[in-house]
């Protein structure tokens, strides 16, 4: 069997032991596996809030369905250990109490050294046993039941806080990206004022070359008929000259 490596404190080396069935270690292995495969889960991480509630939402039935599994090699180990007992004419229990009750004692030990798999096996199979109270286990269902309540509501309380947060970046760059759109426009309508301004200003110099220029004009119409006048004028005078001139010789 392939030997796992610890990506956690309490994470057992190895079940590899002369003293277990082929069965338990088979099934043993099957839960590493399992096991592996819901921190794999849980542990996986994303780039962006989008994506990290988007895989909770996608590996959750994923998730359930691993510990349902979970549940039920757990609960198909206890029955045949228990058939084992009864099989052998005497109800055998650790001094811990049920292999249920035995495992809630062991997710409560503050040192992983202090318990293994192999320590487990050999006080059970050496020691004399008693009677054993369903209490405990029960007991140890209940605070089982409570304890994944207390965790699904934990994930859900802070999926809501990271919505939350999300929703809170989101309004803030809504309000600095409408600040940034209102200032643009501002600059925009100062554009349109000052070419608006320029636009006046070129009009009104339109306005004023338009009437120098017809004045101009006028004046040089003017000034034709002004020389015109003066030539007639000239013209008239000289044949009234000439005309009292003849009228003189003639008398002479």
């Amino acid at each position: 069997m392939m030997l796992l490596k610890k990506p956690h404190s309490w994470w057992f080396d190895s079940h590899n032991s002369p003293r277990r069935s082929q069965w338990l270690q088979s099934t043993l292995s099957e839960l590493d596996e399992k096991t592996e495969a819901m921190l794999k889960l849980i542990e996986e991480d994303a780039d962006s809030f989008a994506q990290r509630a988007e895989m909770y939402y996608k590996k959750r039935p994923e998730l359930i369905s691993m510990v349902e599994d979970f549940y039920r090699a757990h609960r198909s180990l206890a029955e045949r250990f228990d058939q084992l007992k009864s099989d052998n004419g005497v109800h055998r229990s650790t001094p811990f109490g049920s292999p249920l009750h035995t495992l809630c004692r062991f997710r409560r030990s503050t040192s992983p050294a202090e318990i293994s798999y192999d320590s487990y096996s050999e006080t059970f199979e050496s020691e004399e046993s008693e009677v054993d109270d369903p209490e405990p286990e029960e007991e140890c269902q209940d605070g089982t039941r409570e304890t994944e309540e207390v965790a699904t509501e934990d994930n859900d309380s802070e999926v809501v806080k990271l919505l939350r947060g999300e929703i809170e970046r989101l309004k803030e760059e809504n309000r600095i990206q409408k600040a940034q759109l209102m200032e643009k426009d501002e600059e925009k309508r100062e554009v349109i004022r000052q070419l608006s301004s320029a636009l006046e200003i070129l009009k009104e110099e339109n306005v004023h070359l338009k009437k120098y220029l017809a004045k101009e004009e006028s004046s040089r119409k003017r000034v034709p008929f002004e020389l015109n006048k003066l030539k007639e004028v000239f013209i008239g005078k000289l044949f009234s000259g000439l005309s009292q001139r003849k009228t003189n010789l003639v008398a002479l």
